[in-house]
């Protein structure tokens, strides 16, 4: 779920919301399941973002740590996964464009320079050194129809995988996650019959499977 929509409970979803969800599932099946810098301990401290809640009086809300994440350019400064210079590239990538919705909005001094250069017809190349320019089409980026799909396409297709590209879990530490299994036994309190098995994934915690 979006930083946004887990920040305000009365906010409508909208096509952005869904689309920054796509990097957030990326995110933490990556530095679940595959190897990396900081495979180890520190995950922990990245799938934090993931679990995180907190209560006021408007109710049980999220997202700052992956608002911070994402306006700090955390995961894709800090993590590199093993022989996947793509999967790198495209978490970069997407992180840098929804950054854009938490970021402080350009001046009205700025937008009026782009307004005026607009106007002006000044060449597309010029327009890039433009701070409100730049703002404004990340955002209209987010919008497109086709944006994210082209997006992950790109990257696909500009390196191919590891021939061998099994899943390598990657172990976390005992404190992720309560949330997580909290909501697993919501979700098996409505599915008759249900029951859960239990495994380890070496670190000394358990997780569930269904």
């Amino acid at each position: 779920m979006s930083a946004a929509l887990l920040h305000n409970n009365k906010k409508d979803n909208e096509l952005e919301d869904d689309r920054e969800s796509c990097l957030h599932v990326l995110t933490w099946v990556a530095l679940r399941f595959t190897d990396h810098t900081i495979s180890g301990g520190s995950t922990s401290r990245f799938l934090r973002a993931f679990d995180e809640e907190y209560e006021d009086e408007e109710g049980v809300k999220g997202g700052d740590l992956k608002k911070g994440f994402l306006v700090a350019r955390d995961i894709p400064h800090t993590v590199k996964f093993d022989r996947r210079a793509q999967l790198d590239a495209l978490i970069e990538e997407l992180t840098e464009a929804f950054a854009v919705r938490y970021e402080k909005p350009p001046s009205a001094e700025q937008f009026e320079a782009l307004e005026r250069a607009q106007a002006a017809n000044i060449d597309p190349s010029i327009m890039y050194g433009l701070v409100a320019f730049n703002y404004q089409k990340r955002l209209d980026d987010l919008a497109t129809p086709s944006w994210l799909v082209d997006t992950f396409r790109r990257h696909l297709d500009a390196d191919p995988w590891p021939p061998s590209d099994e899943a390598q879990r990657q172990p976390i530490g005992t404190g992720s996650s309560k949330k997580r299994a909290r909501e697993q036994a919501k979700l098996e309190s409505r599915i008759p019959h249900s029951k859960s098995q239990r495994f380890s994934d070496g670190s000394g915690s358990r997780a569930a499977l269904r």
